[in-house]
């Protein structure tokens, strides 16, 4: 059994400095993870040699992408939602492999932050949301975007460049996100805190430091919210607020960086229950071992899982 496996950063895209480390993680991660029970094939940008010393360089990066996946059994695409980038590789990889994450369908609409949102408007709780501007204060949001890149606060009347952006409704809360893993059912892997800084993401904690009553709320929501959504399928993150009720913000069609954690936190090998929930097998959940923090940073401070450029990804137990 052959699985390839593309993340966008590692296998040569380029995104901004401040979320390579992310890429690197999430796929050093399921990397390792997948590798323990299948034979694993992909590539990676030259930048990135000394880190993955055995893996063949890049290629034409879309060339590639089709190449491997021909060759593969299963293949898995973890990319950004930007410019259609996850949409497009998701569909590519479909017409020549079985594809372990969410289809085309799914991630057109989920990728998407006004389609997602006009999918769930009146079905799930979420912060009111506009092409227009909204009275302040509100979210500047740009359509497509991870990791909170292009997020802007609004706090008085002034002129907004609207052009593919949206207006969201301002909500203050607990940032946090759950990670499901969709099949025939939907598993709940984890509920994690996010950190933020200026909106942009800068790590996490898992499992979260809310109560038995709050989590209930969260997951409840995270599985109505994905429910709505016809083609998700393995593993999906929901990006949630707690406030007096969970809102939810955004659903990641695609890995998250808190999966970086969870073998430590819940002795389980992602990669493994990815396959597993693909075809049909049985899964097995644990509770939670340990805690957590996963923090991204310019320093060395705890256990580095990962570094490049003078960022690090530093796991910290709690």
């Amino acid at each position: 059994m052959e699985v390839f496996l593309f993340e966008y950063v590692t296998c040569g895209g380029e995104v901004p400095d401040d979320i390579v480390v992310e890429g690197l993680g999430m796929f050093k991660s399921l990397y390792n993870g997948f590798s323990k029970v299948s034979k694993v094939i992909s590539f990676v940008d030259e930048n990135y040699r000394d880190i993955f010393p055995e893996m063949p360089e890049e290629e034409d990066l879309f060339w590639a992408v089709r190449d491997f996946s021909e060759r593969a059994d299963f293949s898995l695409i973890v990319a950004p939602e930007d410019d259609n980038l996850l949409l497009n590789l998701t569909k590519l990889v479909e017409r020549n492999s079985e594809n372990l994450g969410s289809s085309s369908e799914g991630v057109k609409i989920a990728s998407n932050k006004w389609r997602l949102y006009k999918k769930l408007e009146g079905k799930v709780n979420m912060p009111l949301t506009s092409k227009e501007v909204l009275d302040p204060p509100f979210l500047l949001k740009p359509e497509q975007s991870c990791g909170g890149e292009g997020i802007v606060l609004i706090r008085n009347h002034a002129e907004v460049n609207m052009e593919g952006m949206i207006a969201q409704e301002f909500i203050e809360g607990k940032h946090l996100s759950v990670s499901l893993l969709v099949g025939d059912d939907l598993k709940v892997l984890s509920v994690n805190e996010q950190i933020l800084e200026d909106f942009a993401y800068r790590g996490a904690v898992t499992p979260a430091r809310i109560g038995e009553e709050e989590k209930e709320m969260v997951v409840k929501a995270a599985k109505k919210a994905v429910e709505e959504i016809k083609g998700l399928h393995g593993y999906v993150g929901v990006d949630i607020i707690l406030s007096e009720s969970p809102y939810v913000i955004e659903i990641n069609p695609r890995l998250t960086t808190p999966s970086i954690l969870f073998e430590r936190v819940y002795g389980f090998n992602l990669g493994e229950l990815i396959i597993r929930n693909h075809t049909g097998k049985e899964i097995k959940l644990k509770k939670a071992g340990k805690r957590f923090g996963l923090r991204k940073t310019s320093s060395k401070e705890g256990e580095v899982f990962i570094e490049y450029g003078g960022r690090a990804l530093t796991l910290i137990p709690l």
